[in-house]
């Protein structure tokens, strides 16, 4: 190896390591937690202080003279006095044990009114009981990075691993990537959706110092709080927090009440970063495989990336989600060599399943893959084990333990109020004491009738890109019977890829993108997500914010509500059905010869269809 390869490889086990120190200390952290005392003042003119450690009793402390309130708090199995001193309305000082300790408001930091009067104090602690865990984190991680990079040494994969090959950046060229990011960078001037403040000061609190998980098990329950700060796991946290210390040095001038410029920015260009990943790699895909010719690849490229469904809620409205999608589908794409790329896809595909707790309703259908193709490739038997093996510790360790220990994280998902949609659409079957829940019936019947219906002698490739297909038809069939969040429509991003390589002509492509957006009807046209949003930059009140008012003051805000709600129901099920066509759909044009493309196995049987322009 030359002197300039072995300095390269140098600073990539540096970074590695550094990467998974961070990781490392992060999930310690979750499991075994530095313990934080929250005051809340908001009941101060009754003339009530509470006091809250989480797993804990709320303590409520009692009046000791002007200004001063005093009561015992258990921290670790441990007593400890408290003393309090609050002058209009402010915590000026805090003692515990009389030890004097900082105090910081988490109204600093957010401008949500649950927190207004609510005070975070660092009890500390622990510190031993986390260091064997943070050593036995890094290394388990350390090891599979420095495992992933000896797979990407010897296939000579260098940074394009992170976008499968370089065969879709050789067919789309720069500019037109560097064109996706002046389009994110200019829609900086279009208002963001609703979620964005949330999410970003969630983020910024963390960062500061105040535990996001132990401030919701405490706080939450006792204000009635519905709709959290955070509703991601601690992958998720850990995955858009990192960049995020890019803004780090900016907090001092944060204002939470402020539009927020930096973070709109900073997550524009992150989210189509994993846009680009995305599209890139499953474009990437299709090429080596032979699947698309290179002349279409910059269309299907501009079609995708800038799909408007996708489009909006990644880079308009700003949603999260893109980091497990990018991660997902580029494990998958890695599974189609498991012998060169065992700890990558198992890496990959971890780390994006354990970014969200409902991309557990993913995991059959990717389950059922890895079953087929460990059932067929003999040779690799041994090498799909240890991918099993990667891959069900980072699951295990990152998202299934953090919730069924005693966590922060636990106790403060554990009555999450929006994980109640999955069964508020039933219907009673026999008597009215057994229900049926439509959203379980639905995943049920999607995940049965693919299995069921799958062609079990198709080749690799096409048994990946199935799977990719029935991955959003899963959203879509769990989205259309709850109506979720908009961020799980993200899932759509590689399934609108293959409809886009699909599509005979370029007006069917357009039909196809922009149609999309009725997905998203209940979001673009009420205040969370309204698309006139701008108009506030110029002091006016957006168009259908105005309609919303409207309606309210005529008492048909309701149905209102529910007509943008059907819209996007019937669309939902309209792009679901086009994509289950996709899933099962016969062969009725052969894989295009590529010269680049591996050797095309004469069982591919996947619906490529020929263009008009004969592309």
């Amino acid at each position: 190896m030359s002197e300039k390869g072995i300095l390269r490889t140098s600073i990539v086990i540096v970074v590695l390591a550094l990467l998974s120190l961070y990781l490392a200390n992060f999930f310690a952290s979750l499991y075994v937690p530095s313990r934080q005392l929250f005051l809340d003042t908001d009941r101060l003119n009754e003339g009530k202080v509470m006091a809250f450690v989480y797993d804990e009793a709320p303590v409520e402390l009692l009046p000791a003279g002007e200004n001063e309130y005093t009561g015992e708090i258990r921290s670790s199995g441990e007593q400890k006095q408290l003393a309090v001193t609050i002058k209009e309305g402010v915590p000026l000082s805090c003692a515990v044990d009389g030890e004097e300790k900082q105090i910081q408001a988490v109204s600093r930091y957010t401008s949500s009114m649950y927190y207004v009067g609510t005070y975070c104090i660092s009890l500390g602690g622990n510190e031993t009981k986390r260091l064997p865990i943070a050593a036995a984190l890094f290394f388990l991680l350390f090891g599979l990075f420095v495992l992933a990079f000896r797979e990407n040494l010897r296939s000579k994969s260098g940074f394009k691993a992170f976008v499968y090959s370089s065969h879709a950046v050789r067919a789309i060229g720069r500019k037109p990537i560097l064109l996706s990011f002046l389009v994110s960078a200019v829609s900086l001037f279009i208002f963001y959706g609703c979620d964005l403040i949330v999410i970003s000061d969630s983020i910024i609190l963390w960062q500061k110092g105040i535990d996001i998980f132990q401030l919701f098990a405490c706080i939450n329950p006792y204000k009635n709080v519905e709709l959290y700060l955070w509703q991601y796991e601690g992958m998720m946290l850990a995955g858009y927090g990192l960049p995020s210390y890019l803004l780090y040095p900016t907090l001092p001038w944060f204002q939470p009440g402020a539009y927020h410029w930096l973070q709109s920015f900073l997550y524009k260009m992150l989210n189509m970063l994993l846009m680009n990943g995305t599209v890139l790699s499953l474009i990437s895909f299709l090429l080596e495989r032979g699947l698309l010719k290179e002349e279409r690849a910059r269309e299907v490229y501009y079609f995708s990336v800038f799909n408007p469904l996708c489009f909006w809620i990644a880079i308009i409205f700003i949603q999260f989600d893109m980091l497990p999608v990018y991660c997902t589908l580029l494990g998958l794409l890695l599974l189609s060599d498991v012998q060169k790329n065992k700890w990558s896809a198992a890496l990959f595909l971890g780390f994006g399943v354990a970014c969200k707790v409902t991309y557990l309703m993913l995991l059959p259908s990717m389950a059922f893959l890895m079953l087929t193709l460990f059932v067929r490739d003999r040779k690799a038997r041994k090498d799909w084990l240890l991918f099993g093996l990667g891959f069900g510790l980072l699951l295990f360790v990152f998202l299934l333990l953090p919730r069924i220990l005693h966590t922060p994280l636990h106790l403060a998902y554990r009555d999450l109020p929006q994980t109640k949609r999955l069964w508020r659409l039933a219907f009673p079957l026999v008597s009215t004491e057994i229900r049926t829940y439509a959203a379980i019936v639905g995943l049920v019947i999607a995940f049965l009738w693919s299995v069921l219906h799958w062609d079990t002698k198709a080749a690799m490739p096409i048994q990946i890109l199935r799977t990719v297909l029935m991955l959003a038809v899963i959203m879509f069939t769990f989205s259309s019977l709850t109506l979720s969040t908009p961020s799980f429509y993200l899932v759509s991003l590689p399934a609108f890829v293959l409809l886009m390589r699909q599509s005979r002509n370029r007006y069917e492509c357009v039909l196809k993108s922009l149609l999309s957006l009725l997905v998203v009807t209940q979001f673009l046209l009420r205040p969370e997500g309204d698309i006139t949003a701008t108009l506030w930059f110029f002091g006016k009140t957006p168009v259908f914010t105005r309609v919303l008012q409207a309606v309210e003051a005529s008492g048909k805000a309701l149905w209102w509500k529910s007509f943008l709600y059907s819209v996007s129901y019937g669309a939902m099920l309209v792009y679901l059905k086009l994509i289950w066509d996709l899933v099962c759909a016969h062969p009725i044009a052969h894989p295009i010869a590529h010269p680049n493309a591996h050797p095309v196995d004469p069982k591919l049987t996947v619906q490529l269809a020929t263009r008009e322009d004969g592309l």
